[in-house]
């Protein structure tokens, strides 16, 4: 299901657009949908899915606005393909579990993505924290503090996800696959069977990227991994040229639409909420102030026509 009206043209200049406004453009659109599925799902617990999809695509959100911005204020080039990896990583994750179309093996993959992250994240966050002459007994008490909270907070996600992974009814399906599964925390497995080792089972970072069409004819992630590593390349002197503006800014768009994209399949049965959005008067602006004066369409225009498809969608006679 998409919900691009008829503005949302996939070109550039021609159209209207240059390649920073084209991004703006999907952004506005993603935010409205976003800002429109927290205020329904404010519960982003592990156990209440709609939440917490709704919340992993509003940590998204704020990265690609924080990628917008170091591309045009800061201009550092370095940083925004840091920023771009990890938007890739999340997009291919996202297509990997909560686009599974078996509910069980949805629940399944996000449980252990879960419990995955969090018990890599508590074997490296100490129970408390070692002062070393930098800080006063006042801040170490506070640190420690924020510590134990943190480790606490990933204990309960933990344990949420285990919950789901207790109840589920794969085990029953196939008991020996899915303790295999279970006991190696492998959310990325590609076939519900038991196996030797795990890589013989689990997707690698580049067949997730080809999911989500990022590796056609070149592996452009794996390719800016090498910023993020703080390899070589992260030493090089590179301005931040129209031309790698557009080549950031363009990928980033495409990761945007996608991750959009999957996220209306999710959330079908709110799209008329979603869209009720676009006729608020601050969200409107800002879309329409994405295209030129030449190609902008009308406030009248832009209703009418946000207005028809809002009654289509819920069956409602149109405007005219």
């Amino acid at each position: 299901m998409s919900m691009g009206l008829k503005y949302h043209i996939k070109g550039t200049e021609e159209f209207g657009y240059i390649y920073v406004n084209k991004f703006l453009y999907s952004f506005y659109l993603f935010k409205n949908t976003i800002k429109r599925i927290t205020d329904l799902y404010q519960n982003a617990s592990v156990g209440f899915l709609k939440g917490y999809v709704a919340h992993f695509c509003y940590l998204r959100l704020i990265s690609f606005d924080t990628l917008i911005k170091v591309v045009l204020q800061n201009k550092d080039y370095l940083s925004a393909n840091c920023i771009l990896r990890m938007l890739g990583d999340s997009v291919a994750v996202f297509r990997l579990i909560y686009m599974e179309r078996d509910f069980n093996m949805l629940l399944l993959r996000h449980s252990l993505y879960v419990i995955d992250g969090c018990e890599r994240n508590l074997d490296v966050l100490p129970e408390e924290n070692h002062n070393n002459g930098f800080m006063s007994e006042e801040e170490l008490a506070k640190s420690n503090e924020i510590t134990r909270i943190n480790r606490e907070d990933r204990k309960r996600k933990i344990k949420e996800a285990e919950e789901l992974i207790k109840n589920s009814p794969l085990k029953t399906k196939d008991q020996a696959a899915f303790d295999k599964i279970v006991k190696d925390r492998n959310w990325k497995f590609k076939e519900f069977k038991a196996y030797n080792k795990i890589g013989s089972n689990q997707y690698k970072w580049q067949d997730l990227y080809k999911l989500i069409g990022c590796c056609e004819g070149f592996d452009l992630l794996s390719f800016i991994s090498q910023f993020a590593h703080g390899l070589s390349m992260s030493n090089l002197i590179i301005s931040m040229t129209e031309d790698n503006i557009n080549g950031i800014v363009s990928e980033a768009d495409y990761l945007l639409q996608t991750l959009h994209e999957y996220t209306l399949r999710i959330f079908q049965e709110e799209h008329c909420y979603i869209l009720e959005g676009l006729l608020d008067p601050k969200m409107r602006d800002q879309i329409l102030a994405c295209f030129d004066e030449q190609h902008r369409p009308s406030v009248e225009d832009w209703e009418r026509d946000v207005s028809n498809q809002l009654r289509k969608a819920c069956y409602m006679p149109p405007v005219v």
